[in-house]
């Protein structure tokens, strides 16, 4: 499929980099960017050289970084009057169904859910949406000059439909998350990674090249093993202690160990490993 809104490339090593092309916007998450987003996942799951994903921003059209500064607020206007006309009642009904999700919750949720380790790679405005995606992935790498926030309370009066509330305070804690929600401030680099938002920070110039580098190790890996150890660590966000190491237990004995390590004594590389 033929991309508008985003620049997908593949990189040696099993790695793809997927970068967020709408610089005039600052990148924000339109309708078309997120079925884009969605169609790119699809791509993931079914091709096998694919091995772990880069989400970055292109920089705007004056050179400064962004990643991403949320939803396209012209089309969410017009989305919103659409609800509207059937009151607020309709909008809440329509988030009760069980079966519905926001377009870009739902790219979130299979993003956070899929075999396929991700990683993004932030600098310049990560707020909103754009830190909805970005909690989505499995990893964030900062730039020093990044400037991770929540503005959904501060600038729309309301709570991002894609899941930030949750996934933010289960990354940080609540205390933090919702400080960094009530006000609205933005975190630099270096203090992002301090509290865990992310886990590494780069020169911005190294950025990239240092999400890139860290994705490959990833790709290196056996996919089975990697989509099972993600399920199990979800898992244990949501299961009591018990039900979360039993299904460890399963994982592990689903994914027999013998082969790699018998390959292991005899000092050989494991069979799983890209050459």
């Amino acid at each position: 499929m033929g991309y508008e809104n985003l620049i997908f490339k593949k990189l040696d090593g099993g790695v793809t980099l997927i970068t967020l092309n709408r610089p005039q916007r600052l990148n924000a998450l339109s309708n078309q960017l997120q079925e884009e987003l969605w169609h790119v996942l699809d791509e993931a799951e079914k091709d096998e050289d694919i091995r772990a994903l880069v989400f970055t921003g292109a920089p705007r059209a004056d050179g400064r970084p962004c990643f991403s500064a949320g939803a396209d607020l012209k089309e969410l206007s017009e989305q919103t009057e659409r609800y509207s006309t059937g009151g607020i009642s309709s909008i809440v009904r329509a988030m009760m169904d069980r079966g519905f999700e926001p377009k870009l919750a739902g790219v979130c949720s299979r993003m956070e859910t899929m075999g396929v380790p991700s990683v993004a790679a932030i600098d310049g405005v990560c707020t909103a949406g754009g830190m909805e995606l970005a909690l989505a992935c499995d990893i964030r790498v900062v730039s020093e000059t990044a400037q991770m926030s929540d503005l959904h309370i501060k600038n729309l009066g309301s709570i991002g439909g894609a899941g930030v509330s949750v996934r933010l305070a289960r990354t940080v804690g609540p205390a933090r998350a919702k400080e960094m929600m009530f006000t609205g401030e933005p975190l630099n680099g270096e203090h992002s990674v301090n509290i865990g938002l992310a886990n590494h920070v780069f020169p911005p110039d190294k950025l990239v090249d240092g999400a890139v580098a860290l994705a490959r190790k990833f790709a290196a890996m056996r996919p089975q093993a990697l989509a099972m150890a993600k399920a199990a660590m979800n898992a244990a966000m949501d299961l009591e202690l018990e039900q979360a190491l039993r299904y460890s237990y399963i994982g592990s004995a689903a994914l027999p160990a013998g082969e790699g390590a018998r390959a292991f004594a005899q000092k050989q590389p494991p069979p799983h490993t890209r050459a």
